[in-house]
């Protein structure tokens, strides 16, 4: 059910940090999490992935589409619980329809906010924090009228009534806004497909391909089960899809070939003339392919392939129970530059969490003032020719990013931009298993 919180108009200021803002950071937050840090957060029992079609758990906007019946928009400082349901029952014990096993550890979903009355900033977590308190990190930003969406990873919270369905915890700092929730994936401890990291490579971009915009109504399709790539028997690829160039307030939707187009669920929302990029979990088609579909208008479609998942794959997923901040430019003496990388310590230096292959962040960027994008590759070195999160002038926006690291426990971030300041929140490990 809702939690509700009061939060005093001093509390609220306190967490504009930018337009829209950010969660609110220590003042002691370092550039890096500390093993203490990351090791106090807790991480899940490590587990495979299961991909799964779209599927619509949450939307505020529909009554039919709120599995506990409590209709209605998020409110400021608000907590929110919401099992990972299409439908609960409405008498005790009430049972409850939902894509995702009970013994699931963490859920892949892709995040909408609609109809925000405020600049603000919605958080995903397993559990509620204290009344009055928020988040120290955030999953999506926004801007007043905005529609934006995120891939978000997140720890499952305790089982919802009688054990039926397990549950994740929204936050909203401020105004009210609507929110869609449509989960893509899970992790279990019984899944046999593994993550495998790979090098971030670009396989199309219709703005130089030959192929064009993609139209309206349209389909375009792309191999992406590719031995070049390591993806030759991959069963979903981590793919980040960015539209750029639309002629209408558009989306696209990513789905296996050979299957009906979802529904519900959009992966990349896009206003008329931007340039936005998402993260994207998809499903393999038999035939190795994935079909991309764009809603209205015309629009320039780019894909970078970053990771895969499949029985080659070496990788299981650990959650953090609490997402922990890693980064913060503003905290260690203002922007990144153009052309400069950031070196992020995900992975405790005290041996707490051995043998991580890759890491699941969100990465954000604010305090913007020209158009760019960053890159986030494992090592060092030049940067790939792939982009995780594209940004224009005056916006707060962030980005899933998984990645592979280092043997020191580092990824990094390269500026292809504009001075900006840069986020990065950890949601949780690939481990060896």
């Amino acid at each position: 059910m809702r939690a509700r919180t009061a939060m005093s108009l001093a509390a609220l200021a306190a967490l504009v940090l930018t337009a829209p803002a950010l969660a609110a950071v220590p003042a002691t937050a370092a550039p890096a999490a500390s093993p203490a840090t990351a090791a106090a957060a807790g991480t899940t029992t490590p587990a495979g992935f299961v991909g799964i079609a779209p599927t619509r758990v949450l939307d505020t906007r529909d009554y039919n589409q709120v599995p506990t019946h409590d209709h209605g928009k998020l409110g400021a400082g608000e907590y929110y619980r919401t099992p990972l349901a299409t439908v609960c029952g409405h008498h005790p014990p009430f049972p409850c329809t939902s894509p995702v096993p009970t013994e699931s550890t963490a859920v892949l979903v892709n995040v909408t906010v609609t109809n925000p009355t405020a600049d603000g900033y919605v958080s995903l977590s397993s559990a509620a924090g204290a009344a009055g308190t928020a988040p120290a990190t955030s999953s999506i930003n926004f801007r007043a009228g905005q529609t934006v969406s995120n891939l978000v990873t997140v720890a499952v919270g305790d089982l919802w009534s009688s054990g039926y369905t397990r549950t994740v915890t929204l936050y909203n700092n401020a105004g009210t806004t609507d929110v869609v929730l449509d989960v893509v994936g899970y992790y279990t401890p019984t899944a046999t497909d593994k993550y495998g990291p790979l090098a971030p490579t670009r396989i199309a971009d219709s703005r130089s391909d030959g192929t064009g915009r993609l139209g309206g109504d349209a389909v375009r399709t792309y191999q992406v089960a590719r031995p070049e790539l390591g993806t030759a028997d991959a069963t979903s690829v981590i793919l980040n899809i960015t539209a750029t160039d639309g002629s209408w307030d558009s989306f696209l939707t990513a789905y296996p070939t050979g299957t009906a187009r979802p529904v519900n669920g959009s992966n990349v929302n896009f206003p008329v003339g931007s340039t936005v990029a998402n993260q994207v979990v998809v499903p393999v088609g038999a035939d190795g392919k994935i079909d991309l579909y764009n809603r209205a208008g015309w629009v320039h479609v780019i894909v970078d392939v970053v990771g895969s998942y499949g029985p080659s794959g070496k990788g299981l997923f650990s959650a953090l129970k609490t997402p922990v901040r890693n980064l913060d430019t503003r905290d260690i003496g203002g922007r990144l530059q153009r052309g400069a990388t950031a070196t992020v310590r995900a992975v405790p230096t005290d041996g707490s969490v051995p043998n991580v292959l890759g890491v699941e962040a969100n990465v954000t960027i604010t305090d913007v003032t020209e158009a760019g994008h960053l890159t986030v590759f494992p090592g060092g070195g030049q940067p790939p020719n792939t982009s995780t999160v594209n940004v224009e002038p005056g916006q707060t926006i962030a980005n899933s990013a998984t990645t592979g690291v280092t043997g020191g426990g580092t990824y990094s971030v390269f500026d292809h931009g504009g001075p900006v300041s840069v986020v990065a929140d950890l949601t949780g490990y690939f481990v060896t298993g």
